[in-house]
């Protein structure tokens, strides 16, 4: 681990429009503070594979998780009041203790906003998945059906109708067309399934899940993306009721195993069909930030949507503003700094500098009345750019000393900006004491 104070001789560069060079060091060492933390140990040769935020709200210092793959870890780095970071001990080798191996491309890593909990959904072995839920140590919840989760979510689900225990916040894990509530107590017998279908009645690709508070004021709403078809599929913004997490009648909604949309909603086209790695960011529980990528294509799409919107009796899902279509999109983190709302858009196989797959991170304003700016407000890359570094491959939003900060993984490292401000723009100011 490194912790870095000023840009002089080392490998960070944060740019803007306009904004000064990467090799004018004397200018950015007063403009960039961040540190670095490396993989922790020998036993992942991939570490930063994703990022998730620790503490859902810290005073003091902060937590970040960060898995590696091959050998398969759960890390969380702790930083200081001061910046200083440490992983320390908190390191859970997962195919000791859970028999999860070699993760994917893109593991499945989610945040509880209700609690500090994070949960990562992972191939168990067979017919079925792990689900890793926890802060500093995990526990593991089987779902037995799928071999691999294309999504998952957490959600406040309504109570099954045969338990009259009120669910907590739980994850739903998506694999394929259908959706797998996750028990953290009282588990049915038999495991909760729900194939989902468009309001023509044909199977959806589930690509990207979310909970949200639309229709209901107690439970959530799931909020699907995904596509329909074959050849050329189309992509389509749903909206189902919270209770397929408990699978078919009479305790859930789910009559022969299958749920269409929420009566009285509208899907919409989204003119993009998500691949696996999509996601949907909630903001408020309201609106929709979609973050797409293709299978087997640069293609990528960020777009925001707008889910109370009304036509007559409906709920329309409506379109604000224009599409972020910037090739080669891998990962987003959304960014409140309490004044000004941002979208950090993780691009790891761009060339920097004529250097093949350094990577960078665009930072684009939001605004939930116009949507997107299309011109970043800020830019950030290695300022020594090397081959295959990936740099935001994964992207991470986490409490720091009361403050949100981005973090940022590229190849087996991970970086925590404490301040991303330029005499251009700013986004935050210093954050340690």
């Amino acid at each position: 681990m490194r912790t870095l104070t000023s840009l002089l001789g080392t490998t960070l560069l944060v740019s803007s429009i306009g904004a000064c060079k990467w090799t004018e060091f004397d200018d950015l060492e007063k403009e960039t503070w961040v540190s670095t933390t490396g993989k922790p140990n020998s036993d992942s040769t991939d570490y930063g594979v994703a990022l998730q935020r620790g503490l859902k709200t810290s005073p003091s210092g902060g937590k970040l998780v960060a898995l590696g793959a091959t050998q398969s870890q759960y890390t969380q780095i702790e930083y200081a009041a001061n910046g200083d970071s440490d992983v320390g001990d908190n390191v859970i080798k997962l195919l000791t203790r859970f028999n999860v191996g070699t993760l994917e491309a893109q593991p499945v890593l989610i945040a509880d906003p209700a609690t500090d909990d994070v949960a990562l959904v992972a191939n168990a072995g067979g017919q079925s998945l792990a689900v890793l839920t926890g802060t500093t140590d995990l526990v593991q919840h089987i779902v037995q059906g799928p071999e691999k989760a294309d999504a998952a979510a957490y959600i406040l689900a309504p109570s099954r109708l045969d338990m009259a225990v009120t669910h907590p916040s739980q994850p739903i894990v998506a694999a394929g067309d259908s959706v797998y509530g996750t028990f953290y107590m009282n588990a049915p017998n038999t495991q909760p399934k729900c194939q989902l279908l468009d309001e023509t009645a044909m199977p959806m690709a589930i690509r990207a899940v979310a909970g949200a508070s639309i229709t209901q004021t107690t439970t959530d709403d799931l909020v699907v993306w995904g596509s329909v078809g074959t050849g050329s599929p189309v992509g389509k913004l749903l909206l189902y009721p919270g209770g397929v997490f408990n699978g078919q009648d009479p305790v859930g909604p789910c009559v022969g195993g299958t749920s269409a949309p929420l009566a009285l909603s509208t899907p919409v086209d989204t003119g993009f069909a998500p691949g696996k790695g999509s996601q949907i960011i909630m903001i408020d529980k309201k609106y929709a930030l979609l973050v797409g990528q293709k299978d087997g294509s640069a293609d990528s799409m960020i777009a925001l949507y707008d889910l109370t919107t009304m036509t007559g009796p409906n709920r329309v899902p409506t379109k604000i503003g224009q599409s972020i279509i910037t090739p080669g999109l891998r990962a987003a983190a959304f960014l409140d700094t309490g004044t000004a709302k941002f979208v950090a858009a993780g691009y790891p196989t761009t060339a920097v500098d004529g250097v093949k797959a350094a990577g960078q991170v665009s930072v684009f304003p939001l605004d939930l009345t116009t949507g997107l700016d299309l011109t970043p407000a800020m830019t950030l890359h290695d300022a020594q750019p090397e081959g295959d570094q990936l740099y935001g491959r994964a992207l991470a939003v986490t409490p720091f000393n009361g403050k949100p900060v981005l973090a940022v993984a590229a190849d087996n490292e991970v970086f925590l900006y404490f301040r991303l401000e330029t005499d251009q723009a700013t986004l935050y100011g210093e954050t340690r004491q």
